[in-house]
């Protein structure tokens, strides 16, 4: 299956999505090619959310699978839960949309929970976490490198994605609509 994710800042996002999507569909035990979108290269949610940017995506890349919408949720100051959803019901069958609370480096810091020194409840109720625990976790396990240390700092995703998605129920939510989405494929 070939997966293409969308997020709303290809720079430094790619670095937490290809790895989350990989072992989403290796938990599945389903074989599946994903890339991040290269181009165009959105800036922010406001355009990844854009209802024809995203048709324009999809008519452009024919041979995908399924695209995987994935942004913040920023307390959803935005509404960005309603207008991800929104993309996703506007093709079905194509587009699954998944938010993350409140950030997707939220994902990343659920690898290194112990390392934050708050609950994680605060941590996921947090409108800012990125800026409050992401930045100073990725300078003490080095912010060099690609994705400004995010690469490195998801290496902790191999063998705990159960964990992660225990963490972070988006996932979970999102892995049961990658299931049905197979399902539904098998059966026409």
């Amino acid at each position: 299956m070939k997966v293409l994710a969308i997020p709303e800042d290809q720079e430094v996002d790619r670095f937490i999505i290809k790895p989350v999507i990989e072992a989403l569909f290796a938990d599945l035990q389903l074989p599946a090619r994903v890339d991040v979108l290269p181009e165009p290269r959105l800036r922010g949610a406001s355009e990844a959310l854009d209802p024809s940017m995203i048709r324009s995506i999809v008519e452009d890349n024919p041979m995908t699978d399924l695209f995987v919408l994935m942004i913040d949720r920023d307390c959803n100051r935005e509404r960005n839960e309603e207008r991800a959803l929104a993309r996703q019901s506007e093709h079905p069958g194509r587009v699954l949309a998944c938010v993350a609370v409140q950030e997707l480096e939220v994902w990343m810091l659920a690898l290194h929970a112990e390392r934050i020194g708050a609950p994680w409840g605060t941590v996921r109720q947090e409108c800012d976490p990125k800026e409050r625990w992401a930045e100073p976790l990725l300078k003490q396990i080095g912010s060099e490198g690609p994705g400004r240390g995010r690469k490195r700092a998801m290496q902790a995703l191999a063998g705990n994605w159960r964990s992660l998605r225990s963490r972070c129920p988006e996932l979970q939510g999102l892995q049961d609509a990658v299931r049905n989405f197979v399902e539904r494929r098998k059966t026409g």
